[in-house]
């Protein structure tokens, strides 16, 4: 897939800038992270859906197929936050499943990703503040790290997985390193800044007729 460089550095500095806000302030906002986050998978099944069924031939069907799809799936997370809860805290359960065992070169069979799925999924629902709060703060952590290496890198190719590849083992842990460093400052940032949900702040005045009583 061919984009043009100038088109190309507005989407990585769209992505750069998204990472950060949902990195800062993603449990603010995390009603509009599950309708963004269902849009773009909403959006990309139905597409690839209708570029199978035409071949690839007729791109507005498919365009249109797209922003349909998207718009469902968006609505659908918006309006069901329980059930966008669980799929944000399994993918997370998946993602981290899978790369503690590639981090240790370890193979393992698809059926055994439905435990860290499962698990993910059930405690973001017991604990949805922290849950949220980690799974924002590290998603757009690695959204923002990774669309700067693709932004400074003089021959990236962010459409083409050998990219991701070719990266050398040096580069590699700097990335980690990096992406770990900015997931802790926005985790920590964003559980001291929101307050823990049912907690009243405010002191309470007393009234007028209390403070006549004798």
């Amino acid at each position: 897939m061919n984009v043009s460089p100038i088109l190309l550095n507005f989407l990585l500095a769209g992505a750069v800038l998204l990472g950060l806000l949902i990195c800062f302030f993603g449990y603010r906002i995390f009603r509009f992270v599950l309708a963004v986050a269902g849009f773009i998978i909403g959006a990309s099944f139905v597409a690839g859906f209708g570029f199978t069924l035409t071949d690839g031939n007729d791109l507005l069907i498919i365009i249109i197929a797209g922003i349909a799809g998207g718009l469902i799936a968006g609505a659908l997370l918006l309006f069901l936050y329980s059930a966008g809860v669980f799929l944000a805290g399994s993918v997370f359960g998946i993602l981290l499943f899978s790369a503690i065992f590639e981090g240790l070169k370890v193979h393992t069979s698809p059926i055994l990703y439905i435990v860290p799925a499962l698990a993910g999924g059930i405690l973001a629902l017991l604990i949805q503040r922290f849950m949220i709060i980690l799974i924002t703060s590290f998603t757009g952590a690695w959204a923002a790290v990774m669309a700067t290496l693709y932004f400074l890198s003089s021959d990236f190719k962010p459409f083409s997985p050998e990219f991701i590849n070719s990266i050398g083992e040096n580069q590699t842990y700097r990335i980690v390193f990096s992406w770990l460093a900015l997931g802790v400052i926005g985790f920590l940032s964003q559980y001291i800044i929101f307050p823990k949900k049912g907690v009243n702040v405010e002191i309470a005045e007393p009234s007028d007729e209390e403070g006549n009583l004798e």
